[in-house]
């Protein structure tokens, strides 16, 4: 079996069967919850992840110009992105869960997608790629893939293709509903997440003032219910944190890191 050592899919893939051997013999060690975690907290991870996740698990389209529209929308998940920091990023998760465990996915054309998903995402995220060649082999791999015949129940619902619409409500009830049937395979969080990412730069600062608000006002009801001192004070840490901006975070960064905050205060 070829390995695909620094390949997300295949990384993520070989920790799902680890963490099935580790369920079987009843090893008390839980590498799938320590990826989940490290996912959730590193943009790099977590768009892989939503792109890897949205391409395979993506029910089939009908009209090849929707497979490609929703190909590049999730392209554009990875904007800002270094190649450079994507393998560092994945050497570091497959080394530390997998120390020198072989590394691959289920095999046979699971392999082939996650190749021409890794490719596409180097593609656009390292300066100066040239291999023309073995990019567009992988767009139209992943295309076929997307278009791929199946029984009409698994087929995608979103069949329409630039309809003529003048009522601006049922345009924005239709864009909804296309996202989530399109989006259909991704847990509530993740959509929230993902949406915001593939907003433009203005909706994104206020999808972010909007997590910000969220999140100190959970804080604020946390801190009136609880008379743990610690916990007050781990809530008091947080509103403090909430309060500033760091000049090294991107927009996605506080997308991710304010959800992954939202997620947690709602556990609590």
């Amino acid at each position: 079996m070829k390995e695909i050592t620094l390949n997300f899919g295949a990384i993520r893939d070989s920790i799902s069967r680890l963490s099935s051997m580790e369920i079987l013999k009843e090893n008390t060690t839980n590498t799938l919850k320590a990826f989940a975690d490290k996912v959730k907290k590193s943009p790099v991870l977590l768009k892989q992840h939503l792109v890897f996740k949205n391409i395979e698990d993506s029910k089939p389209f009908i009209k090849e110009r929707l497979a490609e529209r929703f190909i590049n929308q999730n392209l554009t998940i990875l904007r800002g992105l270094k190649w450079q920091d994507i393998i560092k990023e994945n050497k570091e998760i497959r080394i530390t869960l997998l120390e020198n465990s072989h590394v691959e996915s289920n095999g046979g054309k699971k392999d082939e997608l996650f190749n021409s998903i890794n490719t596409l995402i180097e593609s656009v995220t390292k300066p100066g790629f040239s291999n023309i060649e073995e990019e567009q082999k992988a767009y139209e791999y992943v295309l076929e893939y997307l278009t791929r015949p199946v029984v009409e129940e698994s087929v995608s619902n979103e069949k329409i293709d630039n309809p003529d619409l003048k009522n601006w409500e049922y345009i924005t009830k239709l864009a909804v509903n296309n996202f989530n049937e399109r989006y259909s395979h991704l847990n509530e969080s993740e959509k929230e997440i993902l949406q915001i990412l593939l907003a433009d730069d203005n909706k994104k600062l206020n999808y972010i003032e909007d997590l910000k608000n969220e999140n100190l006002k959970l804080i604020d009801n946390l801190l009136k219910e609880n008379k743990d001192k610690d916990k007050a004070s781990l809530l008091e840490n947080f509103k403090e944190k909430l309060g500033k901006t760091a000049d090294s975070f991107s927009a996605d960064d506080f997308v991710i890191a304010y959800s992954e905050l939202k997620e947690n205060l709602k556990s609590m």
